[in-house]
């Protein structure tokens, strides 16, 4: 028997320390994901016995006045949600990868304060949320009584033109973290004499991390994107929580989650409207949505072993 170079000893290891994830992965995801295409071919309410309607479901989605509104509503909601999450992620993110990185004053405050709540279910960090923005929660005191800048308290949650934004703003804090993790390491990974030589050669603070720095991030803001976009479109744990599977106020904070709960399993205006296989067309809707980004970064990182 042929004895094994480096690189196959090396290649067997790879295969031994994944094949547990991957068979994994494969039962509790890819499986189902391969029993909803069968479910989106039939109309079930749960209970009782499936009537096949072939492609009807997608037909209804998007040809039905009804589904269509609900639909283009959830996923322009979606995305707006994602564009507060990402834009804060990466901006907030970066500042305070920075400052734990050059060692400034107060670090181990910002590490508490953003490390913290990660480990945190969404469940958890949603009841904080509402103790918070209530009307007479502390964010509202602090608001009205204490700085005097508004007369009356703020609604965050029970005004249309706040409550998705609000829920975007926690779910960042919330998320914060993994975004500082990847960032600082990305900062970290910056060879010191690179650094050292765009000081001696005269460049300040600034322009070492717009020469040196910030050119190596760009693998980590796109790892970040694709990861929250994955998740912001596949979850929706902080709207139904608080807000329903309607998505109150009037609709505000429907997403692409809420659509999918709301067509399985009902809502308060719509709890006749049942349809598992429905709800099975939403969630490959949404698949597909999110599927190009997730193997744009899969053929990235395909390049990158290479």
């Amino acid at each position: 028997m042929a004895k094994l170079n480096y690189k196959q000893k090396a290649n067997l290891q790879r295969i031994a320390l994944l094949a547990p994830g991957v068979a994994l992965y494969g039962v509790f995801n890819f499986v189902p994901l391969l029993g909803l295409f069968g479910l989106a071919l039939v109309d079930w309410p749960g209970i009782g016995p499936m009537q096949f309607v072939g492609f009807d479901n997608f037909a209804k989605l998007f040809g039905n006045d009804y589904y269509r509104e609900q639909l283009l509503r959830a996923f322009g909601q979606n995305l707006v949600f994602f564009l507060i999450i990402i834009a804060s992620m990466l901006i907030v993110g970066t500042f305070l990868a920075l400052l734990l990185s050059f060692g400034s004053w107060g670090r181990n405050l910002y590490r508490s304060i953003f490390f913290l709540p990660y480990p945190l279910a969404g469940a958890a960090v949603a009841f904080l949320l509402e103790l918070i923005v209530r009307t007479r929660g502390p964010l509202n005191v602090l608001l009205t009584k204490t700085t005097g800048l508004f007369e009356n308290p703020i609604g965050f949650l029970g005004d249309p033109n706040l409550a998705l934004a609000t829920l975007a703003t926690f779910y960042s804090w919330h998320r914060m973290s993994f975004a500082v993790i990847l960032i600082l390491s990305a900062i970290v990974a910056v060879r010191v004499h690179l650094i050292e030589a765009a000081m001696l050669d005269g460049a300040n603070r600034w322009q070492t991390l717009k020469a040196v720095v910030f050119p190596v991030l760009a693998p980590a803001f796109v790892l970040i994107t694709v990861i929250v976009m994955v998740d912001v479109f596949n979850n929706a744990d902080y709207t139904l929580i608080l807000m329903g599977p309607e998505g109150a106020p009037a609709r505000a904070t429907d997403i692409m989650g809420t659509f999918l709960f709301r067509s399985a399993f009902g809502g308060s205006a719509t709890s006749v409207n049942v349809n598992f296989g429905m709800s099975a067309a939403i969630g490959l809707v949404t698949a597909l949505v999110i599927l190009p980004a997730a193997l744009f970064l899969a053929l990235r990182n395909m390049r990158k072993d290479r």
